[in-house]
Order: structure tokens, then C-alpha cells, then sequence
């Protein structure tokens, strides 16, 4: 008999539209629910919906839709009401996975309610222990664009110590442990898979196996596992190699310079005191009188502010300090926390303004945790008709709190008649 056959690996590949696949693939990035109705019964018509193979991962995909727009449940579904069989049970099945007042409102009148309210599943608390919970859990990421599914795929490789179950399950006398083994160890084959080619295919998918992995709190197979996955999908940025002792080592690949400051053309910058990285955090440091700094700051990633640095400021020009910094380390719920001290000081050795402990950021970080970030607190300043002319220090202590690394970063300016 065949023990299993692995599932997609992902949603793809139980999908037979070029036009359904793009919907369901890159739906995280540009979300068009206005397609729904249009989507479902194109899916409907190609027998993706009853496809036992499918509709398990497709339920979930729509209910991750509904959740976020649950005023349109209704409408939704009452127009997709002519669904019959199979493809109404994968549609009604996702109207309770979204947990919403308005898709139970909908449950609530059909002759058959019964069947489908009541709890919805959370799926994100499963542990991975089946390929079709792996694949909803890529749905449940297709759908968000959120990192907690990835996280529980992660979890998988968990699985790592089945290893040989699927070679050992031909001569085994077939009992049920013998079965879970090998599916356990299929399942960690399919984590595997999955995570290196959907970190190729999706920058997503690899910035957020980039926090997971920095963020620490990893199992020893997660992490060894991890390490392999992000060599073999971003062999540009790292590499896992085994020594002469046998141990494995994962390191980033130091000639992409993703630890120190850069030009616009990868050429390293020389640190200087506004400028410095330390075990792989950065922060910077600028003071500028550019009124419309927002505007230049809010742009396209790939647009590159140009800010006017603060040389000699006339009394009363407003200045604007701008502290930014990369790569904070991640907590083990996924999160940073940078702090800043704040500290002006006049010619005089004077202090005029002293601010411990600010919140710079806290959270979690989206997109590349290497992406230049600009800190909450702007602070602005102009100079008094009574304070004194000359050079003004402008000192600010940026901390990476997890890390537990401080970076001392200074800017100057001339205050002029």
C-alpha cells in the first residue's frame, strides 16, 4: 500500500488556473476581495472546491478573506448560494473558519447549520503533524501575509528525529506507530520543501524566516534546520558549511556587508561618530533642517531621501534630529526593543535638553530586519535669542535592549547670528 503521498507542498499545486493561482499566491501582497465572488466560482467551475486534495486548504484561504472584510460576508455568500455539494461545504466551512458575527448569521439560517457553527478551528495552535495541515498553514499565509503560520511550519522540523520512519515502514510488521512515524518524518521533508521554496519565490517568506531564526527562542533542530533552509534559498547571504570536527556552522557571508554601513553602491562607509554598528546592530544619526523631512522620509523603499545635514542654523531655524537604526535583535515573541537617550548640550557645556530611556521602537518588524528605520521620537530644537552662538552637541544613546548592545552616536551644528 502507499503509506502517503505528500501533498502540494502549497497551494499551487492543487490549483488548475493560471488566473486562480496569481489571485491565491500573491493575494498577501495586493489584496483584492472585490474578487471573491468571481474568484470562488472560477475555482467552482475547475473542481478545486470539491477536490479533497484542496478544499480543506482553500476553506482556509477564504476564511482568512472573511475575517478581514466582514461586512461584505454576507453579501458574499448569499450570492454564491447556488453552490452545491462539495464546493458548499468548502464555502460554508470557510464562513465558520472566519470567525465572524456575520458568516454565523449566514450559518445560522441554512437548513443544515448544525454541520457548520459552532468554535471555529484555530489552526495556528495545531501543532504541524499532517502535510494537509502544512499546506492550510501556507494558505493561512497566503491569505495574511502574517508570520504565525510560518512560525507553526517551522515547528515541523521538530519532526526531524523520524528520520529513516518512511524506509523503515516497507519492513515493519505496519502497526500504528510505525504509520505516524513515517508520516511525521514526511511531514518534516515537506517543512523543509516548502520553507526553502517559498523563501526563494516570496521575499516575504524570507524576511520573516530571517526573524524567526534572529529572533532566537528556537528548538536545537529548529535552528540547526532553519539554518539549512535560509543557506539553501539565500546562498547570496548565508552559508552553512561543517567543520573539520564535524559541527555545522551558519554564518552570514561577510562580502555582502549586510552588518555595516553601506553606500548606495555596496562600497563600506568608514563609521564615523554619528555612524557605528556593533554586533551586527546599526544606528545613525543625523540633524537636519529640512522642514519636509517626513515627506522625504515617507517615500518607496527604493527612493533615497536626501536630506540637507545641519551646518551653520541661524537663532530660531528649527532643527530636526532624525535617529535611525537596523537589524534590532528579535525577543522570543518575535519582537524589538530599541531605547534612546536624548542629550543637547551648548558650547558652553551647558545642558539644554536630557531625556533618558526613550521608546525609539517596540514591536514587531516587517520586511527585512537590514531595512534603515527611523525611530519614533523626532526631536526638534531651535536656538533662543539667549543662548549662546558657537558649536552644539547633539548626543543620543541608542540601544538595542534585547541585544543588550548601546551604540554612542553624536552630531554637531553651528548656532549663528
Amino acid at each position: 500500500m502507499h503509506l502517503i503521498r505528500l501533498l502540494a507542498f502549497v497551494l499551487l499545486a492543487t490549483v488548475h488556473t493560471a488566473h486562480a493561482e496569481d489571485w491565491l499566491s500573491h493575494y498577501y501582497e495586493h489584496p483584492t476581495p472585490d474578487r471573491f465572488v468571481t474568484e470562488v466560482q472560477a475555482m467552482s467551475k475547475a473542481g478545486n472546491l470539491s477536490n479533497p486534495n484542496s478544499a480543506a486548504l482553500i476553506s482556509v484561504f477564504l476564511g482568512r478573506i472573511m475575517a478581514a472584510n466582514p461586512t461584505q460576508v454576507d453579501a458574499w455568500l448569499t450570492q454564491l448560494g447556488d453552490l452545491k455539494g462539495g464546493d458548499r461545504q468548502t464555502l460554508l466551512f470557510a464562513a465558520n473558519l472566519s470567525g465572524t458575527k456575520e458568516a454565523q448569521a449566514y450559518l445560522g439560517r441554512q437548513p443544515d447549520a448544525a454541520r457548520y457553527r459552532g468554535k471555529p478551528l484555530d489552526l495556528r495552535a495545531l501543532e504541524p503533524k499532517t502535510p494537509t495541515i502544512l499546506d492550510m498553514l501556507w494558505a493561512d499565509f497566503f491569505a495574511t501575509g502574517e508570520a504565525a503560520p510560518i512560525r507553526r511550519v517551522v515547528a515541523a522540523l521538530n519532526y526531524e528525529k523520524y528520520s529513516g520512519a518512511l524506509d523503515r515502514y516497507a519492513k515493519s510488521e505496519k502497526t500504528e506507530k510505525d504509520r505516524n512515524d513515517a508520516i511525521l518524518e514526511a511531514v518534516f521533508k515537506a517543512a523543509m520543501w516548502s520553507l526553502e521554496s517559498n523563501a526563494r519565490q516570496h521575499p516575504r517568506v524570507g524576511e520573516i524566516l530571517e526573524q524567526i531564526y534572529f529572533s532566537g527562542g528556537l528548538s536545537q533542530p529548529e535552528q540547526l534546520w532553519l539554518s539549512a533552509t535560509l543557506a539553501k534559498a539565500m546562498p547570496e547571504k548565508y552559508e552553512f558549511t561543517r567543520t573539520e570536527a564535524g559541527k555545522w556552522t551558519f554564518k552570514r557571508k561577510s562580502a555582502q556587508g549586510k552588518t555595516g554601513w553601506r553606500d548606495s553602491d555596496g562600497k563600506p562607509i568608514a563609521e564615523t561618530e554619528s555612524m557605528k554598528t556593533k554586533d551586527d546592530f546599526g544606528g545613525s544619526l543625523l540633524a537636519t533642517t529640512d522642514e519636509d523631512w517626513d515627506k522625504k522620509w515617507n517615500t518607496p523603499p527604493e527612493t533615497k531621501p536626501n536630506f540637507k545635514v545641519a551646518g551653520t542654523v541661524p537663532y530660531g531655524k528649527k532643527i530636526y534630529i532624525l535617529t535611525f537604526f537596523t537589524n534590532p535583535k528579535l525577543d522570543q515573541q518575535g519582537k524589538a526593543d530599541v531605547r534612546c537617550d536624548f542629550k543637547i548640550s551648548a558650547p558652553t557645556g551647558k545642558v539644554s535638553m536630557d531625556q533618558k530611556d526613550a521608546s525609539c521602537f517596540a514591536g514587531a518588524i516587517q520586511g527585512s530586519p537590514y531595512a534603515i528605520r527611523l525611530s519614533a521620537p523626532v526631536v526638534a530644537f531651535s536656538g533662543d535669542p539667549g543662548d549662546p552662538p558657537g558649536i552644539w552637541s547633539v548626543d543620543v544613546m541608542l540601544r538595542d535592549a534585547v541585544r543588550n548592545v548601546a551604540l554612542p552616536l553624536r552630531a554637531t551644528f553651528e548656532l549663528k547670528n
